[in-house]
């Protein structure tokens, strides 16, 4: 029996690193609150699913620590990240930059990573409450959950922002990193939507361009 690895949050990156850690021949166990894994996949890129992009540099990230984002780039690029979807059997395309898989659907990309994570046979539990701050016993992590104790070697927390509370990112992943000591600065939304008077707007939802 491999080590014995627990994701909590079952979206676009704890579903990636579910999968690499099987490959890896690891025992992966999702813990996901949400009734199924992946759910915000399918707003991205409005349905189309933008998997990344070619133009990843310095300038287009805000952080305290400058060389960040890049020192994690370097660990797992552009390339990487292709080469895992290839992996995957989704064929991608790009659009100025922009890569999307080539049906434009963000549900054909949700499709196969679920389907890789039942090859890999890697554990799912949608609706799993965390009744308790996870702790250590011994050497190993302890998540008392309403489906009772989950026990593992390894724990990655992948819970995401609060952008989304819909699909599951509600920002109770904060606590859960607080809890082991991390410092949480102080989220700002980096995203957000326009809200105009006048009906006809609505018929511009999904449309991108360049503005100031």
């Amino acid at each position: 029996m491999g080590r014995q690895v627990i994701i909590i949050g079952g979206g676009a990156s704890g579903m990636a690193a579910a999968i690499m850690a099987a490959r890896q021949g690891a025992e992966v166990t999702i813990l996901e609150h949400m009734d199924r894994v992946g759910k915000k996949i399918l707003s991205t890129g409005n349905g189309k699913c933008n998997l990344t992009n070619l133009f990843l540099e310095k300038d287009c990230y805000h952080c305290s620590q400058p060389g960040f984002p890049m020192d994690v780039l370097e660990c797992f690029g552009v390339k990487d990240a292709l080469d895992f979807f290839e992996g995957l059997g989704i064929v991608t395309k790009n659009k100025n930059g922009y890569i999307y898989p080539n049906s434009e659907q963000a549900s054909a990309v949700l499709d196969l990573l679920r389907l890789e994570l039942s090859h890999l046979q890697v554990k799912i539990m949608t609706g799993c409450q965390i009744l308790k701050q996870p702790c250590r016993k011994g050497r190993r992590f302890l998540i008392q959950s309403n489906y009772g104790d989950v026990l593992g070697d390894a724990l990655i927390l992948a819970t995401g922002s609060k952008a989304a509370p819909v699909t599951g990112s509600d920002g109770s992943g904060y606590c859960l990193a607080e809890s082991f000591g991390h410092r949480v600065i102080t989220p700002l939304p980096a995203l957000v939507q326009l809200r105009c008077a006048g009906k006809h707007f609505k018929q511009l939802s999904g449309v991108r361009c360049e503005a100031a």
